[in-house]
C-alpha cells in the first residue's frame, strides 16, 4: 500500500471511531490524516507528513472544537449582548409517548425510545425497562436529554 492510501484509511478510521464515540476529538485527527494524505500525494517525506498530521490535527482541534460543540452540543438557550437569555422553543418530542429502554433512576440518566430513536432521559422517579413514558420536555442546558414521566392514559367519559 502507498502512503496516501494509508493516511486516507487512517482518516476514515478516525471518523468512524468518532461516530461510535461522539467525543468531538477524533474528528480532528481524521482531518489531520487527510491533510497528511494530501502531503503524501505531493511526494513529501514521512517526516513532513507527520508534522502536517500533527499540526492540522491540533490546529483544527483548538480552533474548531468549541465552535462545533456549541452547534452540535444541544444547548437550548443563548444570551445576547445585553445578557438576556432567550427562552427555548418547545422540544419537538414534547407530549409524545415511548418506552424506557434502559432503567432510569432519579437524578441519573437512563434511556428511552421515542419517535423512532433512542434518547438519553431523566425522570423524577424510578422507571424500569419497557415502562411506558411521556416526554415532558428537554433539559434546559441539553436538548439531547429528555425529561420524562410515567405514561398515564387520559380516559374521556361521554
Amino acid at each position: 500500500m502507498n502512503a496516501p492510501l494509508l493516511w486516507f484509511l487512517l482518516g476514515l478510521a478516525f471518523l468512524g471511531a468518532e461516530l461510535l464515540t461522539p467525543t468531538q476529538v477524533l474528528l480532528f485527527f481524521g482531518v489531520g490524516a487527510w491533510a497528511a494524505a494530501l502531503t503524501a500525494l505531493a511526494n513529501f517525506g514521512i517526516n513532513i507528513q507527520l508534522v502536517v498530521f500533527a499540526a492540522v490535527s491540533i490546529a483544527t482541534l483548538i480552533f474548531l472544537r468549541r465552535r462545533l460543540r456549541t452547534i452540535f452540543g444541544g444547548r437550548s438557550r443563548r444570551s445576547d449582548d445585553s445578557g438576556l437569555i432567550e427562552a427555548a422553543p418547545p422540544h419537538p418530542l414534547q407530549g409524545q409517548t415511548g418506552t424506557v429502554s434502559r432503567d432510569i433512576m432519579p437524578n441519573q440518566v437512563g434511556e428511552v425510545y421515542v419517535g423512532g430513536s433512542f434518547w438519553r432521559a431523566v425522570a423524577d422517579m424510578p422507571l424500569t425497562k419497557d415502562a411506558p413514558i411521556t416526554v415532558l420536555d428537554a433539559l434546559p442546558d441539553d436538548t439531547l436529554t429528555l425529561r420524562v414521566a410515567p405514561y398515564t392514559a387520559h380516559v374521556i367519559n361521554n
